[in-house]
């Protein structure tokens, strides 16, 4: 979407790119007629599968509407609405204040937060009056001003609750568990979503910025849903032990899990937030603790676990259902003794559906067509890593975690041969030695559970497909959380990659930390592939979890280099010897990449096919059942 840069919207010239979400892309732009600095919100039409696009344009629409009916000093007001080669854009103030999450990471005193909160508090009790909730309340979506007022924003959740009309209502019924899992209310997980909703939002935004911390946070959203649901609400005196006893209990009761403890509006919230300026009483100090503890933070009672979530059971007669509660039944299971499926939320604004069967794709075909050649007999060790092949006179780690908690292997600086004479893939010769500099590189490929904490974060799409081969449930499935990530194209990888702080290895790095330095065969060395090595045509069918095959590792112990999925790598298809001079890997430029290792499907008997030298072009676009990847970064 950087491509739009430079580029005129009617009157508007597009001047900076300011952030990217799933839903849309918000540029700085220039009001050519009013001479003056605007914000452009964009659809992404590459963001929603085509069947979903009349509902999405629909659903911008429509916000567009709603904000442009919005008058308040604390709401980011909706200047223009308009159409820019079928992609909608909003027009909206152009604030350079950056945003209140840029404040958090460490407590803020208490009076401090209470003055910085309380006109976003008046913002919704404003929208509440007109019958809109705004269901994303989060600290990157309240904008600051360069006075320092702050300002709500990104209304692309909202519900309007009082409306009728039989298309808009349409609009949230297939996908009601909107709103970002570390901010969501209980009952917005289930899409009984209030007013109060809101409320709740704003109390975990007021107890971070108060304690500098959020109460419920996890890797994946399941995981969040379940704190949420069996954890009590850590009280914000065990992080700030001098906090005012009243403040704590006005957290307390804006936090409340079942919503009739909760403050009953917002209009109330607003006044106790002003008696604790103030220094007067507050209604929650009413409360006795055991009631606050029992009410408000404890655990849901087992009656009122199975109550919530049997009732979310998917209908068998209908096409859609929220699959986010399904994982919270399979995370549920040590206390309903009962399986339940995986979730993910998608893009905003999110759309949870069934899983279609997918479609079936034949998979692609090497560039090697002839008949594999003999392969020598096996004479290096099925077990890695060899001490020869590992650095041993340097300090850094063999193996680190990134900023993910994604582990990662070292391959050492030097030289090593790249591809082979003998190979029944011509695009695989001559033989030549490339030297690179140390690098890490994922030791297992990306896995769903891996990808869905991208797609939570709202930095990556939902999978094209979320079957697999023969699986109707596969991405949404936590049987399949440690299975590799499929229907994922070479733009969708980077993506993955960048969100990371990582990228996408070049075709020379995958090589050499699939094989070495002693020219093997394979990632186990020059034995001919079997189930117990990799994952292929024979053993499973289908995919089989990253971590399985332990003796196929490669000479730095990394997993999977052969069979399971093809991988995708940064490098364009180009003829050998590789050259670093010829651009080809240039992420720009357009072309087909180069995909490397194999997959469980095209084994066949022709083991060359998962030779590590054996390279596969494919059309950058292209996704399937039988193509994953990993990342790498630069030690």
């Amino acid at each position: 979407m950087s491509g739009l840069i430079g580029q005129n919207f009617g009157r508007y010239q597009i001047l900076a790119l300011l952030g990217e979400g799933g839903m849309a892309t918000v540029y700085k732009a220039y009001d050519t007629r009013l001479e003056r600095e605007v914000a452009i919100k964009v659809i992404r039409r590459d963001a929603f599968p085509p069947d979903d696009m009349e509902m999405m344009l629909k659903r911008f629409e429509r916000e567009a509407k709603s904000l442009g009916r919005l008058s308040h000093p604390n709401i980011v007001g909706v200047i223009d609405y308009g159409e820019n080669e079928g992609s909608p854009y909003l027009v909206m103030v152009y604030l350079s204040g950056g945003t209140l999450k840029d404040r958090l990471g460490k407590p803020m005193p208490w009076r401090e937060a209470i003055e910085l909160l309380l006109p976003i508090a008046r913002a919704l009790e404003y929208v509440h009056d007109r019958n809109i909730i705004n269901r994303d309340v989060k600290p990157s979506n309240v904008l600051m001003t360069d006075k320092g007022e702050p300002m709500l924003t990104d209304f692309g959740l909202v519900k309007l609750f009082g409306d009728q009309d039989k298309d808009a209502t349409s609009l949230t019924s297939s996908g009601t568990g909107l709103g970002t899992p570390d901010y969501m209310a209980p009952e917005q997980w289930t899409g009984e979503t209030t007013a109060q909703s809101d409320l709740y939002s704003l109390g975990v935004v007021l107890y971070e910025m108060i304690t500098g911390h959020r109460p419920y946070t996890a890797d994946t959203p399941a995981g969040v849903l379940l704190k949420q649901a069996t954890e009590s609400l850590p009280l914000p005196k065990q992080y700030i032990p001098d906090l005012p006893k009243d403040v704590e209990s006005v957290l307390l009761r804006a936090l409340a899990k079942d919503p009739k403890y909760r403050y009953h509006d917002m209009r109330v919230l607003i006044e106790e937030l002003q008696n604790l300026l103030a220094g007067r009483e507050v209604i929650a100090s009413t409360f006795k603790t055991s009631q606050l503890r029992d009410q408000m933070t404890g655990k849901l009672k087992r009656s009122q676990e199975i109550a919530a979530y049997s009732k979310l059971q998917p209908d068998p007669q209908k096409k859609t259902f929220p699959t986010l509660i399904i994982a919270a039944v399979a995370a549920f299971v040590i206390f309903l003794a009962c399986g339940g499926g995986y979730w993910f939320i998608t893009s905003k604004p999110g759309i949870f559906s069934v899983a279609p069967t997918p479609t079936k794709q034949e998979p692609p075909t090497p560039t090697q067509i002839s008949p594999t050649q003999t392969i020598p007999p096996a004479d290096t060790p099925t077990t890695a890593p060899t001490e020869s092949l590992l650095p041993t006179e340097t300090p850094v780690p063999l193996e680190i975690k990134d900023n993910k908690n994604v582990p990662m292997r070292l391959i050492p600086a030097g030289e090593f041969t790249m591809g082979s004479d003998d190979s029944g893939d011509v695009g695989s010769r001559p033989a030549h030695v490339i030297n690179l500099e140390a690098f890490y590189i994922d030791k297992y490929e990306v896995t769903n559970e891996m990808y869905d904490a991208c797609v939570y974060a709202v930095e990556c799409r939902k999978p094209q497909q979320a079957g697999s081969a023969t699986r109707n449930t596969y991405f949404s499935n936590p049987v399949y959380a440690k299975f590799p990530v499929l229907y994922i194209d070479w733009k969708m990888a980077n993506a993955y990659c960048a969100w990371r702080g990582a990228r996408l290895p070049t075709e020379a790095e995958w090589e050499k930390a699939a094989r070495g330095t002693d020219e093997r065969l394979y990632p186990w060395g020059n034995q001919e592939p079997d189930c117990s090595l990799a994952n292929l045509t024979g053993c499973v069918a289908d995919t089989t979890p990253v971590d399985q095959q332990e003796k196929g590792q490669s000479p730095y112990g990394v997993y999977g280099m052969s069979g399971n999925v093809w991988e995708w790598t940064s490098s364009l298809f180009k003829a050998y010897p590789y050259r670093f001079t010829d651009d080809r890997d240039n992420l720009d430029l357009t072309g087909e990449r180069i995909a490397r290792g194999g997959s469980w499907h095209i084994f066949g008997g022709n083991s060359g096919n998962v030779r590590a030298d054996t390279r596969l072009k494919l059309d950058p676009g292209y996704y399937g059942a039988y193509v994953g990847f990993r990342c790498a970064v630069t030690k």
